[in-house]
């Protein structure tokens, strides 16, 4: 499914659903942090808030906004509004390819981490033709990792409906008949299993094994004037990667504070999140030209480039 005109509409305007979004007041030295709402791969960001490790660092990190979907995200940054960030690299490129949004990838955030649920009979990718999937937006990771899916398995887009959901809606829907199916980040996936409302079909780590999925982020004009703070910022991730794996069950905890579901659906939903904050140039690469070959960037768009932020 070719998606040329997508760009205007989802980045035309960010839904924040915290305070300080705007730039009135903003203290200069404050760096402003986004990430999506309940998405387990960003536990990262809330490990560091909730240890200190900005605070060990020097910085002083506040929440510029917490988004539904990477699209929207990208928009606050394209408006000036976000310093840093959480967020796929799906909507990350585009925006950056496409000369939406200036900003540079500073790390890897994670790989794989999301699934396929599907309901009732539906049980392979093989029965998604004559079926409505859901997906959090275009050029999202979850777009990008269905239509991979769909490709490998010899199906067009043509042959079923894709449309757009917030995650958050997703599940409300599956149970409802209105769609089949859904894409989304984890907890989502285990959340749908844990209530019976569906089954996970396909995990990314099936239909993409080993992809890059999110990336954290900042705005060009901050990595430039402030590249001290945006080596700290990369210190405080690579801390927070390291205590999720060394202390599994003080991550899950504070996982539980930020997404307010169950234990059980938490610890269920990270066994499929790999936190890995080294870039890989290559993969990163691959992922960029499938984007392309999907039409979401093009050269004739914009003259933006996808930085990536080195230590001097």
């Amino acid at each position: 499914m070719k998606k040329n005109c997508f760009f205007i509409a989802v980045f035309t305007c960010a839904l924040c659903f915290t305070h300080g979004c705007s730039q009135s007041g903003h203290n200069a030295a404050t760096i402003r942090l986004g990430y999506l709402q309940n998405d387990l791969h960003h536990l990262p960001a809330f490990v560091a808030l909730e240890q200190g490790f900005y605070e060990n660092e020097g910085l002083h990190v506040s929440i510029g906004g917490v988004f539904r979907a990477g699209p929207e995200e990208m928009s606050a940054f394209a408006a000036g509004e976000l310093d840093a960030g959480y967020v796929g690299l799906a909507p990350a490129a585009t925006a950056a390819l496409n000369g939406i949004a200036d900003i540079t990838i500073l790390a890897q955030v994670n790989t794989e981490g999301s699934g396929l649920v599907c309901r009732g009979t539906i049980t392979s990718i093989k029965q998604l033709p004559g079926t409505t999937v859901a997906i959090p937006g275009h050029a999202t990771m979850q777009d990008c990792l269905i239509q991979k899916g769909l490709q490998d398995n010899g199906i067009s887009t043509r042959d079923l409906r894709l449309m757009v959901l917030k995650p958050p809606e997703m599940m409300p829907a599956v149970s409802t008949g209105n769609i089949d199916c859904f894409i989304a980040w984890e907890p989502y996936p285990a959340q749908a299993e844990a209530a019976g409302t569906g089954a996970v079909i396909a995990r990314s780590s099936e239909l993409w094994k080993g992809h890059p999925c999110c990336v954290l982020i900042a705005h060009d004009r901050f990595a430039r004037n402030r590249p001290d703070a945006a080596a700290k910022l990369i210190r405080a991730h690579r801390h927070a990667c390291r205590f999720i794996a060394e202390h599994p069950d003080e991550a899950l905890s504070i996982a539980l504070r930020y997404t307010g579901m169950p234990p059980a659906t938490i610890r269920k939903a990270m066994d499929h999140i790999r936190y890995a904050p080294d870039i890989d140039r290559e993969k990163i690469d691959t992922f960029t030209g499938f984007l392309s070959d999907l039409n979401y960037v093009s050269p004739a768009r914009g003259k933006g480039q996808l930085n990536f932020f080195t230590e001097d």
